[in-house]
């Protein structure tokens, strides 16, 4: 039961039915991710002009450890001079996405100002135009410096973005591909004899990778099918509705972690759209009303009441949303610090059943706070909350690393077995079916980079 509706239990019905209401209002409002969140609030002060927006000087975040145990209760504003979801609605051009993107990432102000100065120099088709010297100078930094910040854009949806030659596009899209022979095969193509491929040498690009003919043909297939040479062709592809990312659907963290050498720094994302209070020339207009025996008519007093009642309710029920939501993701960053530092194959067991008995509340509660949000990781990645539960990562890692490692083609019987022998008890149709979920090849089609 959720700790609003054990308080309403045993008390009188009057207050029972004051609590009704902004329980529901909770709930609403639980389920809604930011950007639906930050329109709500945009219409509610529309509607009612007892409630506005007090501006606050940002706070320093509250740093939590993993192994201390450190509770996340202070939040932070999420700075932001690029509203990331005011252009919800409308399509997003390349530059716009990448420059939100770079947004996120919280860089410290000097990287981000060479992040934008090299996001101004990616063409259309989603190359860099400039080389990273030339920006070096322009920003007085470092080489090493804007090459370490490209690199951080190169990571940016669409994949292969910011690449200088068309070798190091496919590569940058084949090196974030599940790990295999055809794929490792495909690198070595790209890398050294991309112009061997386009004249169809086959047999020469063959012999001097010391493989069959037929294995670089595949590859060569493999690159056609999986790789596109122009990300930013790809990206209004995308747009335009052929391809996988639509302007309505690019992730929009509600949170985002931060890794700090103390610990973690966890930020509610907008803080600053939720420092709501009630208007205050209505509230004392209200306390006026209520000290004056006379001088204003009934309808005046009860519209300056409902409004200011209303405002108070919405702030109280945001001021909850809030609280539960962060509750719920510090119950879950206890839980999976480690798959956040270290990787998907340190995933622990968990539930939203799990977090909600450790938090005193429904399962419902917290599939309402977290169904349809999304978080950004410290190294950028925006993810849903679905990932923290998903079970199967470790396993699929360990998938993963096998295959990556096999001197032939395991069968997935064989895999099974060898997971068994790790202690992983799976049947061999789950293997089959994480390793489709993962996009590799089975055992007869995956062939090794030194097949001969």
């Amino acid at each position: 039961m959720d700790p609003q509706i054990r308080a309403t239990v045993g008390v009188k019905a009057d207050v029972h039915q004051r609590m009704v209401p902004k329980l529901m209002m909770v709930n609403a409002l639980l389920v809604l991710p930011l950007n639906q969140l930050l329109t709500r609030i945009e219409q509610e002060m529309a509607e009612n002009p007892a409630l506005e927006i007090e501006e606050i000087k940002p706070k320093e975040s509250q740093e939590w450890n993993g192994e201390e145990g450190q509770a996340l209760t202070t939040w932070t504003p999420d700075d932001e001079e690029l509203d990331p979801f005011a252009r919800v609605a409308a399509p997003i051009s390349l530059q716009e996405h990448l420059m939100m993107t770079l947004q996120a990432q919280g860089l410290a102000p000097r990287d981000h100002a060479i992040g934008e100065r090299l996001i101004g120099y990616i063409n259309d088709n989603g190359y860099m135009e400039a080389k990273t010297v030339q920006v070096a100078q322009e920003m007085s930094a470092e080489v090493e410096e804007v090459e370490a910040v490209l690199a951080r854009i190169q990571r940016f949806e669409p994949v292969g973005i910011g690449a200088r030659t068309v070798e190091e596009c496919l590569l940058l899209q084949l090196k974030v591909m599940e790990p295999s022979a055809v794929n490792r095969l495909a690198q070595g193509l790209v890398e050294t004899h991309l112009a061997d491929l386009a004249a169809r040498r086959f047999e020469k690009v063959a012999h001097e990778l010391q493989a069959t003919t037929d294995a670089v043909k595949e590859a060569h297939e493999y690159v056609k099918a999986t790789c596109y040479p122009y990300p930013g062709e790809q990206y209004r592809m995308d747009q335009e509705g052929g391809g996988r990312l639509q302007p309505s659907e690019v992730a929009r963290p509600d949170v985002i972690i931060r890794e700090t050498e103390e610990g973690f720094a966890v930020e509610l994302c907008r803080q600053e759209a939720f420092a709501l209070r009630v208007n205050t020339f209505y509230e004392d207009l209200r306390r006026q009303m209520r000290r004056a025996k006379s001088g204003y008519s009934d309808r005046s007093v009860e519209h300056v009441r409902d409004y200011v009642s209303r405002a108070k309710l919405f702030i109280e029920a945001v001021q909850r949303r809030n609280w539960t939501l962060a509750n719920i993701v510090e119950t879950v960053i206890r839980t999976q610090w480690e798959f956040i530092v270290r990787g998907e194959a340190h995933m622990k067991p968990l539930t939203k059943a799990m977090v909600a008995a450790e938090l005193g509340i429904s399962e419902s509660t917290v599939s309402r706070a977290l169904d349809g949000k999304f978080v950004q990781m410290p190294n950028g990645r925006v993810v849903s909350f679905d990932l923290f539960f998903d079970q199967s990562l470790p396993v699929k890692e360990k998938i993963r690393e096998i295959i990556a490692r096999e001197v032939r083609p395991l069968t997935d019987e064989e895999i099974a077995r060898e997971l068994t022998q790790m202690g992983i008890k799976i049947a061999r149709r789950t293997v089959s079916k994480y390793r489709e979920e993962m996009s590799i090849p089975s055992s007869t089609t995956r062939l090794p980079l030194t097949a001969s």
